[in-house]
């Protein structure tokens, strides 16, 4: 059984459809077979009665004439009621034995075998004013045998042609029906060596194998883009951490080279310990970017926990605001009641969220004022969370790549990306997709920008 496992699908779609061939031909064989030899029986039958016809006609309408004489084909004995025997052309091998042949019960047919030969006898009874008389008739079987022999050699030597015939029908269909995976197949190799960069071949029939290649290419695809996006995270990654390694290093320089002064050594510290916070924050984003993608199953929250989030987050907001800034940092939500459904995040994604969203823009309008608004609002088929500043806004030609990683607009609204190198947006964007849900920027029309998050609602979650 390990042996055919180990044989190509081909090999063992030819050699089970073998098997079934030669398991259905042995079937027919001897249903064929079975079938000829009741024929042949029934017909001999018939024709022992026919010879024994003529006589039990002459005993019965004409028991004072002579019984005639049986042809030269005819096998025939004649028995009258004392059992003599009055007329016999039985085999020589028979002759002994027609006692015995007429104990047999009246219209059985019986296969006696002898010493040369096999014989068909058939006995019948015919009653007249002196008692009964019995005919008894024979048959050689020889023929019949032969015929069998011949018939069932016949039939095995075709049904191996067909067996062979069907196994290689099998072996040409199933290299036909496979063709398409071993173009798939080669494909495979080539895109693993890196010598293209094709997809897998479709099949021209929209049949099974063109809905794996369909499926597999999907998948490549997505491993393609997976690899793409990961390739560009350490570019990014690479850029975002040269400059202020490099910083870090002048400043450890400048620490060593002021080792003398104590107010220059103060200084150099509290600037390398500000560039360390810097590359530490954008440590934990892209640990967090890598986090949220790579991630198999989503948290969920429901319209309770959303508004209490809202509420944490404002005051989050409000204390990273300097003190005496003018900066109104509000939030509203509705409906003010308990609700149905959850959205796909937890809590403290959704908090993650609002952190970036109202940390942006407290950093923008820290020093210049304004306001800031989040409003969380509820339909029967989304969660749709507002948030609205009236600060410079955001160049209108940054805004398609405002949520892709490491980008940052000009110095209008550099702050944007908030302190985490960029990624800021960029955590929001991959939070909100995983969520199933879609985030849009917008210029206001005075001025500010607005960004509006729709999460679709589901269902309670089954403990």
């Amino acid at each position: 059984m390990n042996a055919f496992r180990r044989l190509s699908i081909t090999a063992r779609i030819t050699i089970g459809s073998a098997l079934v061939a030669v398991v259905f031909g042995i079937i027919a064989v001897i249903g064929v077979r079975v079938w000829v030899s009741a024929l042949q029986h029934n017909a001999t039958v018939t024709l022992l009665k026919h010879d024994t016809a003529s006589f039990t006609e002459t005993l019965e309408n004409h028991p004072d004439q002579p019984l005639g004489t049986p042809g030269e084909s005819q096998s025939i004995a004649i028995l009258d009621p004392n059992g003599t025997v009055k007329v016999s052309t039985m085999p020589r091998s028979l002759r002994p034995r027609i006692d015995e042949l007429a104990t047999a019960e009246a219209g059985d047919a019986r296969t006696i075998a002898t010493a040369n030969a096999q014989y068909l006898t058939f006995v019948a009874d015919v009653k007249t004013p002196d008692g009964t008389w019995r005919v008894l008739a024979a048959r050689n079987l020889d023929s019949n045998v032969l015929v069998l022999d011949r018939l069932s050699i016949a039939l095995i030597i075709g049904a191996g042609i067909l067996v062979i015939g069907f196994a290689f029908a099998s072996y040409v269909l199933a290299r036909t029906a496979l063709r398409p995976v071993n173009n798939m197949r080669r494909q495979a190799d080539r895109l693993v060596t890196g010598r293209s960069d094709e997809l897998l071949p479709l099949a021209p029939a929209h049949d099974e194998l063109f809905a794996l290649a369909t499926t597999l290419n999907n998948l490549i695809g997505q491993l393609r883009a997976s690899a793409d996006r990961e390739r560009q995270m350490v570019s990014d990654a690479s850029h975002e951490l040269r400059t202020p390694l490099a910083v870090l290093q002048g400043e450890l320089e400048l620490a060593e080279l002021d080792a003398g002064d104590p107010d220059a050594l103060l200084h150099d510290i509290r600037s390398s310990h500000s560039t360390v916070l810097r590359l530490s924050q954008l440590a934990r984003n892209l640990l967090e970017l890598s986090r949220i993608e790579a991630a198999t199953s989503r948290g969920h929250a429901t319209w309770r926990e959303l508004t209490d989030e809202l509420a944490d987050a404002i005051d989050r907001s409000r204390a990273l605001a300097p003190d005496g800034a003018p900066l109104s940092i509000d939030f509203d939500y509705s409906p003010r009641d308990e609700a149905d459904g959850t959205v796909a995040l937890s809590p403290r994604e959704f908090g993650r969220v609002l952190d970036n969203l109202l940390g942006n823009a407290v950093d923008v309008m820290a020093e210049i004022g304004g306001s800031v608004t989040a409003v969380l609002t509820r339909t029967p088929a989304f969660v749709r969370l507002t948030v609205a500043d009236t600060g410079p806004g955001m160049p209108e030609d940054f805004i398609p790549v405002a949520l892709d990683r490491f980008t940052r607009p000009d110095a209008s609204r550099r702050s944007h990306g908030g302190s985490g190198g960029g990624l800021g947006l960029a955590i929001v964007a991959a939070l909100v997709t995983s969520a199933h849900g879609t985030i849009t920027l917008a210029n206001s029309p005075n001025s500010g920008l607005t960004i509006v998050i729709e999460l679709p609602l589901r269902g309670e979650p089954q403990g």
